[in-house]
């Protein structure tokens, strides 16, 4: 469970940068890393219920019917990046 998470924050390195600069969002560092705070949060609990499901499945097939459900659930509430209008 622990070895994902060096792995969990390069990614979140990486995606933070580029959608924060593509956004438009304003560039303070408390804006910057609470959006990354929440980012690798989110990315860990997507992969922690990835692992879960996998777990407590029969075989993987299983797992990506049941993971597929909930991903789409969870991406239901999670919200859009809409970035302001430009004027």
């Amino acid at each position: 469970m622990f070895a994902e998470i060096p792995y969990i924050l390069v990614q979140t390195s990486y995606y933070t940068l580029i959608v924060y600069a593509m956004v438009g969002f304003e560039w303070t560092a408390a804006k910057f890393f609470w959006f990354y705070f929440l980012t690798f949060f989110s990315f860990l609990y997507f992969t922690y219920y990835g692992m879960m499901t996998v777990s407590i499945s029969p075989n993987h097939q299983v797992a990506s019917i049941i993971a597929a459900a909930f991903y789409g659930i969870f991406n239901i509430f999670a919200g859009f990046y809409i970035p302001r209008p430009v004027s």
